[in-house]
This record gives C-alpha cells, structure tokens and sequence, in this order.
C-alpha cells in the first residue's frame, strides 16, 4: 500500500490511502452523484470500530460498521458514504499518531493508534 498513490478497485472505482487505515473510494470516470464515494476507516477490533462509530453518531453522521470488504488488512471497517472532507482530517491524524508511536515504539513501547482515531472522530 502506497499512501496517496491511486489504485484500482474495479467497476470503474478507483481506491487512495491516505493514510494505514484511511481509503477513499471514487467512481471518478462516471457522472455520478457524490453519493457513490465513500471513505473506510479500519479497525483491529470490534470495540476500536464500536467506540468510533458511537463517536461517528453523536456528531451526526451516517456509517456502516462491518467485517472487511475493502480494508482487507483490517478485521473491521467503518465505511463513511458520501463527503470525504473527514477522510483528510481523521487521515492526517493516524499519519502523525503513526510517527509518534514509531518513535515511542523505538523508545518505549508506544501504543494503539486507533484510539486516537476514535477520539478526533467527536
């Protein structure tokens, strides 16, 4: 997976990471609605993905929780329908929570990225 390099997902969709566990999909060749983009968020447990979409809810948002389908890396994913303005906010997060935990993991252990997911989602 390459962050920000565009790949093809079939049926005219095409996928970008934004960052590990942010895509955005697009059906950028159709004169589609917006309705038919998406952003997926993973999660390596069902607890990460419940406390975030409990977030995801409270603000007002609408969102699928499921087993993967696109993030294959991931046990679960949180597919957002429609705007992908949160998908560059939550992204640069987890891209700068993935630095961080690189240095700590270096130093001390680090931690869990997802929680910070979870948290800047509100």
């Amino acid at each position: 997976m390459e962050i920000g390099r565009f790949f093809s997902l079939q049926n005219g969709r095409v996928g970008q990471y934004l960052s590990p566990r942010v895509l955005v999909v697009r059906t950028p060749f159709r004169r589609v609605p917006h309705s038919e983009e998406a952003t997926y968020f993973g999660f390596e447990t069902f607890a990460q993905a419940q406390k975030f979409t409990q977030r995801l809810a409270s603000s007002g948002y609408h969102f699928q929780l499921q087993r993967s389908q696109i993030l294959d890396q991931f046990l679960y994913e949180v597919k957002l329908p429609g705007t992908t303005a949160i998908a560059l906010m939550l992204a640069y997060w987890d891209r700068a929570d993935q630095r961080r935990l690189g240095t700590e993991d270096s130093q001390k252990g680090g931690a869990n990225a997802s929680r910070n997911l979870e948290r800047i989602a509100a």
